[in-house]
């Protein structure tokens, strides 16, 4: 069967979230499975697709969250602060500076 793109989700975030095994160790499973589910719910906001990922470096400051395309990396990320990251940062569209790790230089702002 020949692939049809137009099957394909519409993502408009792409977030990582580090379960590299420092970030593993700092709860990053329990941050990954409460962000995808609620990612899929989120009000007024569509595409928001959460992914695992290897070690993003930073291990000491995890569990680590990277979105794109805004190319902000928050720190510490535990799974309790997973609806405060829905509704400050994809609702309110607010760089969350107090969680800010890193910044990727070149991508658009918010």
């Amino acid at each position: 069967m020949p692939f049809d793109p137009g099957e394909m989700p519409r993502v408009a975030r792409h977030v990582f979230v580090c379960t590299a095994p420092a970030c593993a160790d700092a709860g990053a499973e329990a941050t990954y499975r409460a962000l995808k589910q609620r990612a899929r719910h989120i009000e007024g906001v569509e595409g928001v697709w959460v992914n695992r990922s290897g070690s993003v470096g930073g291990c000491a400051h995890g569990p680590l969250v990277v979105i794109y395309p805004e190319g902000i990396w928050y720190h510490h990320v535990t799974c309790d602060k997973v609806d405060e990251l829905i509704r400050r940062h994809f609702q309110n569209g607010e760089i969350i500076s107090e969680w800010l790790f890193h910044r990727t230089e070149g991508c658009p702002c918010m």
